[in-house]
């Protein structure tokens, strides 16, 4: 514990050097050198591009390439090819990335300190009024169903925080102390590649959220509750007969936090896929998927956009908001998309119902979608950058 705390303090103490002695030469950079200038810098975690910064940045670099923009993301990226292949990237942590962060124009990204060359040690930093002059945009990486402290002003120092559905942003606006104006109803960016999805395959996706770090991991995962009620799931002979009998597939992808426990997960089925994500995308799956299994995910807002089924397997409702995240506006049973269920028993035969019915949504769960979306179109990207030009950058009155 004392180890991990002292590589934490490091962390900080290098952070704040390299702030100390690239601010300057940052904004010297952004005077005279093109390539710093009005820049638009844009990521998602630093190592990936598949949720909504890579949509916007695709956006950008297609419908506006008079914008002088970058992506940050890794060398070792499995995503940096498929940027690299639309516009310019920096290497994240790089000089490069900080000279770019503290120059930028804008910085935007999917995460608390957007853009950052380190999230969280950038966000703890930026408490202390350590931070970039650069207009900073919250695309969010999901829809928020819960209280989520962190996320509240002046924790948070956002200058627009983008919310994808109009009940959230309702709760966010009312809810987490934001100035006026900063928390806005624009969509999310993704949401542009959902409106028009074409037809589903014959799959079932399942994707199951984390539970905190301090959830058992490594070789004491197998003992948690999360990891014996879907192995029992992906094993049990039922599913098996039913993904026979109605040709389907299951494709199960827990969330990135996760993935490092896929390895543990097994079926007998080859019918059942263990996806890892190194080889499958998240938004080719909902799109490709036919019915969605989460349990508290914000995934089920990107199905339900697209109109399609979701069933909410919660066996372990309590702990999950002990370790998480207490219920905000959202109630699964009163609002969700579909059904919700905590037994092994009662998930089987919600499939059975959903397939027997030809994975149609039935018409309660249609309408609550319509009320949680009055935009649902494909200008989500272009409201975002409406909106991101009426900021101007903190240097400008």
């Amino acid at each position: 514990m004392r180890m991990g705390r002292l590589k934490s303090l490091i962390r900080y103490a290098a952070c704040f050097f390299l702030f100390a002695v690239l601010y300057v030469p940052a904004g010297l950079l952004r005077r005279f050198h093109p390539r710093y200038q009005r820049l638009w810098l844009v990521s998602e975690r630093g190592y990936d591009a598949r949720d909504n910064g890579c949509w916007f940045y695709r956006y950008l670099c297609t419908a506006h390439p008079e914008i002088n923009s970058c992506y940050a993301i890794s060398d070792d990226s499995a995503d940096r090819e498929k940027v690299c292949s639309v516009g310019k990237t920096v290497k994240t942590g790089s000089l490069k990335h900080h000279l770019m962060y503290y120059a930028a124009d804008y910085l935007i990204g999917t995460h608390v300190q957007p853009a950052a060359p380190g999230i969280w040690t950038f966000y703890r930093l930026a408490r202390y009024g350590i931070r970039a002059k650069g207009r900073q945009v919250f695309l969010q990486h999901g829809v928020i169903t819960n209280d989520i402290n962190h996320l509240h002003y002046p924790k948070l120092h956002i200058d627009l925080f983008l919310c994808g559905a109009k009940p959230e942003y309702d709760f966010v606006s009312e809810q987490f102390g934001h100035p006026e104006g900063v928390v806005r109803y624009l969509g999310l960016p993704r949401y542009d590649g959902l409106f028009r999805a074409g037809e589903p395959e014959r799959e079932i996706v399942v994707m199951p959220t984390w539970r905190s770090a301090a959830y058992p991991q490594g070789d004491d995962f197998p003992k948690t509750d999360f990891y014996r009620y879907y192995q029992e799931f992906l094993n049990a002979p039922a599913l098996t007969e039913l993904l026979e009998q109605k040709d389907l597939r299951l494709i199960f992808y827990p969330h990135t936090e996760l993935q490092k426990e896929l390895h543990h997960f097994s079926s007998p089925s080859e019918r059942i896929i263990l996806a890892d994500q190194g080889h499958f995308d998240v938004q080719d799956l909902l799109k490709r998927c036919s019915l969605l299994i989460t349990d508290y995910s914000s995934v089920f807002w990107d199905v339900g956009y697209m109109n399609k089924p979701v069933i909410y397997y919660q066996f372990d409702e309590s702990e999950y908001r002990r370790l998480l995240y207490k219920e905000g506006y959202f109630s699964y049973k009163r609002d969700g998309f579909g059904p919700v269920v905590n037994s092994l028993d009662a998930l089987l035969e919600a499939i059975h119902t959903c397939a027997d019915g030809g994975f149609a949504q039935p018409p309660v769960y249609r309408e609550r979608v319509s009320r949680c979306f009055p935009m649902r179109d494909d200008q989500n990207c272009e409201r975002t950058y409406r909106a991101i030009l009426t900021l101007k950058r903190r240097t400008e009155k």
